[in-house]
């Protein structure tokens, strides 16, 4: 089962109060076909200071993570996929590849036209390290 690995950090690089939440959108049957996954939330916390978080084994699929940094505050929700396999994945990556496209034309962004989510530009040397995230493209050079 995956995990979701990660730093979440203000513009100070601290985590300070900060809270994770991970939800199904809707009640559906897990990827083993062994359970109902319900819309019960898990909370994360986040370590105040380093930012760094862990959740615990998550079912593959669609999930809402949820991102607030203080309990006066609502949490702010993004639609992921969560990818199959044993992570760690990071949690930018699946926030990025669920946001809408900016408009047709916006300078930067690449149309999907099938299969890939994001592209990231790496240095072969860099490539064995970095997490590799599902449908992604990576453009590898020297």
């Amino acid at each position: 089962m995956p995990v979701i690995s990660d730093k979440l950090t203000d513009g100070a690089k601290v985590g300070a109060g900060a809270q994770l939440v991970f939800y199904v959108p809707a009640l559906r049957d897990s990827v083993a076909h062994d359970a109902i996954i319900t819309q019960a939330r898990r909370v994360v916390e986040v370590d105040e200071d380093t930012g760094a978080f862990t959740t615990p084994n998550l079912d593959p699929g669609p999930y809402v993570c949820g991102i607030r940094w203080s309990s006066a505050q609502p949490f702010v929700e993004y639609r992921i996929e969560i990818p199959s396999g044993a992570g760690p994945f990071p949690l930018w990556p699946l926030i990025d590849a669920g946001m809408p496209p900016p408009p047709p034309g916006a300078p930067g962004f690449v149309r999907n036209s099938g299969g890939v989510d994001r592209m990231e530009v790496a240095e072969m040397s860099e490539y064995s390290d970095l997490p590799k995230v599902p449908a992604s493209l990576y453009i590898l050079f020297d």
